[in-house]
């Protein structure tokens, strides 16, 4: 079901859409792991 429901968000948004959530995990996780990184550095 969820790989269908990929296929069809894929489909519809095609390579500008892809580009855009790949480039907005990538910055999640980047702000996840900073942040993360300082709160467990800082006591």
């Amino acid at each position: 079901m969820f790989g269908r429901a990929l296929q069809r968000w894929l489909d519809s948004h095609g390579l500008l859409g892809i580009s855009v959530a790949v480039l907005a995990i990538a910055l999640l996780l980047s702000i996840l792991l900073v942040g993360g990184g300082y709160l467990y550095v800082t006591p």
